[in-house]
């Protein structure tokens, strides 16, 4: 019997969390319904050892490796994947319990070549607005909310759709993999499904493979990928050249809070600055901010490209920092 489901989990040091997700997936379908297509990465800790002991009773689980990042790890079991529809799980995250049996339902009526679903962020339900089913105006939405829509993982993909037209991970990105790779496969899609279960916990607590390999500054690889996604939709969908500058703006304030004025970071402020003005002299995100129009930077989110816009660089860095430091209380109170 043909399955319906292949789920790739990529793996790197997942000793303490990959039975979990395993788990999540066994424990709520029969075994004629999925495979399991696990991808290590170079694990030391005994992940190896720990998946080779459970697949002895699951012959629905495969294990292969590689070496080279999430994206090599994603592609290896893309390449494998006998199922309908593909799924990617990371090792430190998990299906919510009963929510694969609404998977099931919601993808045989809804015959699509992508099913979008809400998440759980930690302790958090993260629901999302329904998706419009043309691939521009979906991509539109994606493109303006990217930390909710441009994930991989939460979202069902037509294996079918997905060979047919050779979409795989961009094996030389460091960064924002996931949107890059939404960008191209929308845009091959029929038919778009959004649906208001609950499928996928995304955890706070853990190191993945994709979070914990890469301690090294982080805007090279954001602006690497904005450039590659920049020219897939300026020569494929120029119609959505406003969404992506909405999108290159949000990135370059990722940029800003987590990496230039993260709180964590002990280096002096003035070189900070120093490096604040290098990024936003970086052609990509300088015309973004050129092109954003002062009526769409009141919202709370667009506030420092207002500031920016506006010439008053010492508050976009004050709304920089003030956004980091809440990022670091957050962080500090899950952790004790």
């Amino acid at each position: 019997m043909d399955i319906t489901f292949s789920f790739i989990i990529p793996t790197y040091n997942s000793k303490k969390t990959i039975i979990r997700a395993i788990e999540s997936v066994t424990k709520q379908l029969d075994k004629s319904e999925y495979e399991i297509i696990i991808v290590d990465d170079g694990s030391q800790d005994g992940t190896v050892e720990l998946v080779h002991d459970f697949m002895k009773d699951n012959g629905n689980i495969h294990f292969t490796s590689t070496i080279g990042g999430v994206s090599f790890a994603r592609n290896k079991g893309i390449n494998q994947a006998q199922g309908e529809y593909l799924l990617f799980l990371d090792s430190d995250d998990y299906y919510v319990e009963g929510s694969l049996n609404n998977l099931k339902n919601i993808v045989a009526q809804s015959n699509s070549d992508l099913v979008i679903f809400n998440f759980e962020h930690g302790n958090a339900p993260i629901l999302l607005a329904e998706v419009p089913n043309t691939r521009v105006e979906a991509l539109s939405v994606m493109l303006n909310n990217p930390t909710k829509y441009m994930t991989v993982w939460g979202k069902a993909y037509r294996t079918e759709t997905v060979h047919e037209n050779n979409v795989r991970f961009n094996e030389d990105l460091k960064l924002s993999e996931d949107s890059e790779f939404l960008v191209r496969y929308v845009q091959k899609c029929k038919k778009i499904t959004s649906d208001n279960t609950i499928l996928y916990h995304y955890s706070i607590d853990n190191v993945s493979v994709m979070r914990g390999k890469n301690k090294q500054s982080k805007i090279p690889g954001y602006l690497e990928s904005l450039e590659v996604v920049q020219k897939d939709i300026f020569n494929n969908i120029p119609e959505l050249k406003q969404a992506f500058y909405q999108y290159t703006v949000i990135q370059m304030n990722i940029m800003m809070v987590r990496e230039i004025f993260n709180y964590g970071d002990n280096s002096n402020y003035s070189s900070k600055v120093r490096k604040s003005d290098e990024l936003l002299k970086n052609k990509t995100i300088n015309e973004a901010i050129k092109q954003m129009k002062l009526r769409d930077c009141m919202s709370p989110r667009f506030l420092p490209v207002f500031f920016i816009k506006m010439g008053m660089l010492p508050l976009a860095r004050l709304m920089f920092r003030l956004r980091s430091w809440s990022n670091y209380r957050k962080e500090s109170s899950k952790a004790k």
